[in-house]
């Protein structure tokens, strides 16, 4: 038979959309990404591009072998069936559930395919088989069958019942043709009943009616009409136009389907772009949020506060932050979107749960990977019998650990109630939740850096303070003993005198007392309303005994009515003794006969009070790294030069300002501003973070 030249157009285009498969399949695996929208279990969209290329290629064989074969049956025949064959199986394949075992690994495009290969192979090489042959070939078809029957219980896109339909009504007959030997028309009803499968698949699979989803349906449906009508047809010819016209329709499906790989591209792209905008605007909500204030060992609203934030910007409806305790358990120390009784079941769960416990959790198959740093765990290990999580049917949650930057747990993030489940959870959709518990764990580890340094500072100063209260209390102690001594030698006529001089020197030892305590009782980790001008008062009269050693004039200039602040008062205190102690020894650095005077002059500034100490010591070398962490001019062994980095990063946390410059012609100021205390008025901050003009 002469080859069919009017095949060949349809063959060249074919070829060339194959080739433009090639290429978008060449550009999935150079730009991978998130692809398609059809759920979990669906394979990747490269994977289903190179099971499509793969069924082009052996419709493209099939074509050729049809424009340049000769008549009669053969081996060129047999490949010809088979490419016939399993281009279909490639686009069923590509949308089907994909393994029949997976140890070992079996496809069930393999296990189907193999014998419908051997079964067309069989019967094209031999017409007319012997016994040994139609036992093959009677094999083969109920091996299919019994595939096709097990590959179509599997709940996918298709409802089962309509796949063993199809199944059904076209391997009976297959079976029923099979042993009367009309092996062609087998062939042509599978072929018939792949299609019609693989029409139905992309309906199901895809469900939004696109251009490329109607001509690839419609191609598929219309490209399975022959393999139906050519068993009625009894060795019957089709008319030579309807024929063309058939064979054009792969043209069109081929076309339809390269279009719906540009749509799934365009989608994807789309919903990537909304996944990038929506992380951008999470991300730019959690950096609203001040971190500063972070409690380390107490539960406090800001961590509500960062809970909630997360529950209404991430994908995530349920939140939970639980802190690591000094006694090795974890406790909840923030919410959001939790009922009471939910909330109190993972407290609880969380206060018998300690770190150990969990990584022995870990080591089991509780914990599965998602995305990034989270996990998706099953809590039920850590359940006790009657749990009220399990009455909750709360069994499992994502959670994400918060570490310190040695690795060290010190709590975990909680989330659950997951919005549109449908919808895999992204790199995207973790990435800020990833940020900001980066964020938490670095605030925690801060406040509690800054506390270990400020009592460090605190206990490198009870020398000095030792010093001057010894020396304070010395002087009326040595008044009162003479006094008392004189007493007791029996002088009565100015025993009255004696006892007034003992009681004015009780008096002054009780104030420097009550100035102590006063001192000890601050030592409180919340922020109350502070009388600025006692507190100064106070801390002038501890280092009095350090002013007149060094022969230092404190000249303190506190006007009437100073508006109150709202601190820590011990971290405050620390701060101006700190201050105060750099003061001192600037100005003992001092040529002698110089000017020896620290001032300490307070001002109130419209919604804020102004502090300014100022000595006329030598001045600092570079005023604008006077709070740098480690720059000091002190002299070897003295400190460390963490003194003025503390004071800046507390005076900072409590929403006011620190600078310190140089005065002319000689000397130095340090001015600290905080916000003045204003009964009844809400505080107001400017991007979360306190502001130091309220």
């Amino acid at each position: 038979m002469k080859a069919e030249a009017w095949q060949v157009p349809t063959l060249a285009l074919l070829a060339a959309l194959v080739a433009v498969f090639g290429a978008l399949w060449l550009e999935g695996l150079s730009h991978p990404g998130p692809r398609g929208g059809m759920g979990n279990e669906a394979p990747s969209a490269r994977r289903r591009q190179l099971l499509w290329l793969a069924g082009w290629i052996c419709a493209v064989v099939r074509l050729s072998m049809e424009v340049s074969r000769r008549s009669g049956p053969g081996w060129t025949l047999a490949v010809s069936v088979a490419a016939d064959q399993l281009g279909p199986l490639m686009f069923l394949g590509s949308l089907a559930p994909q393994y029949l075992s997976r140890k070992p690994r079996i496809l069930y495009v393999v296990a189907f395919g193999l014998p419908l290969v051997v079964y067309s192979t069989v019967a094209a090489v031999d017409p007319s088989p012997g016994l040994a042959g139609q036992a093959v070939v009677l094999a083969c078809a109920v091996a299919t069958l019994l595939v096709a029957a097990r590959w179509s219980l599997h709940k996918h896109f298709i409802p089962v019942w309509l796949s063993l339909a199809i199944v059904a009504a076209v391997g009976c007959p297959c079976i029923w043709m099979t042993l009367r030997q009309d092996y062609q028309e087998v062939g042509a009803l599978v072929h018939s009943g792949i299609l019609l499968m693989t029409a139905l698949l992309f309906v199901f699979a895809f469900r939004k009616p696109t251009a490329g989803l109607v001509l690839t349906v419609g191609g598929f449906a219309v490209w399975s009409l022959p393999a139906f009508v050519e068993p009625f047809l009894r060795g019957q010819i089709l008319p030579l136009g309807l024929d063309r016209a058939l064979h054009l329709v792969q043209v069109i499906t081929a076309a339809g389907m390269i279009v719906l790989v540009l749509e799934e591209e365009l989608a994807s792209n789309q919903a990537s772009q909304q996944r990038d905008r929506r992380a951008r605007l999470e991300m730019e909500k959690y950096s609203r949020l001040y971190l500063a204030d972070l409690p380390v060992d107490e539960e406090g609203d800001e961590y509500d506060r960062v809970c909630a934030t997360m529950t209404e910007v991430s994908r995530f409806s349920q939140a939970a932050i639980f802190v690591h305790t000094p006694d090795g358990s974890f406790r909840i120390g923030g919410r959001a979107g939790l009922s009471g009784a939910l909330e109190g079941a993972l407290d609880a769960l969380a206060r018998r749960t300690s770190e150990a416990r969990t990584l022995e959790v870990a080591k089991g198959n509780h914990f599965t990977p998602v995305v990034g740093n989270l996990i998706r765990m099953d809590l039920s290990p850590l359940m006790e019998p009657g749990d009220e999580l399990a009455q909750m049917n709360f069994r499992a949650a994502w959670v994400m650990g918060m570490r310190t930057r040695e690795g060290r747990l010190q709590g975990v993030l909680l989330l659950a109630g997951l919005r549109h489940p449908e919808e895999p959870l992204q790199a995207e959709d973790v990435m800020p939740l990833e940020l900001l518990v980066s964020r938490i764990g670095a605030a925690r580890e801060h406040v509690a850096l800054l506390r270990r340094l400020v009592q460090s500072e605190r206990l490198a100063g009870l020398g000095q303070l030792a010093g001057g209260v010894a020396h304070e209390l010395n002087n009326p102690l040595q008044s009162v003993t003479g006094f008392a001594e004189l007493l007791a030698e029996g002088d009565p006529t100015r025993a009255q005198s004696h006892a007034r001089v003992i009681l004015a020197e009780a008096r002054r030892m009780k104030q420097i007392v009550e100035s102590l305590m006063r001192f000890r009782n601050a030592a409180s980790t919340t922020r109350a309303p502070i009388a600025l001008d006692q507190m100064l008062r106070d801390i002038a009269s501890l280092v009095r005994h350090d002013l007149d050693t060094a022969g230092i004039v404190l000249d303190l200039r506190i006007p009437e009515n100073v508006p109150k602040i709202k601190a820590d008062g011990e971290q405050i205190r620390q701060v101006f003794l700190q201050v105060i102690r750099n003061a001192i020894g600037s100005i003992e650095e001092a040529p002698p006969g110089a000017e020896r005077r620290l001032t300490i002059e307070v001002a109130a500034i419209p919604k804020a009070v102004e502090i300014m100490f100022s000595d006329t010591g030598p001045g600092f070398p570079e005023p604008a790294r006077a709070f740098d962490p480690y720059f000091t001019k002190r002299h070897a062994g003295e400190g460390v030069g963490l003194g003025l980095s503390i004071c800046y990063a507390v005076v900072r946390e409590h929403g006011g300002a620190i600078s310190a410059v140089n005065l002319d012609p000689r000397g130095a100021a340090v001015v600290i501003e905080l916000p003045a205390y204003i009964e009844g008025a809400p505080a107001k901050t400017e991007n979360g973070v306190p502001s130091a003009d309220v």
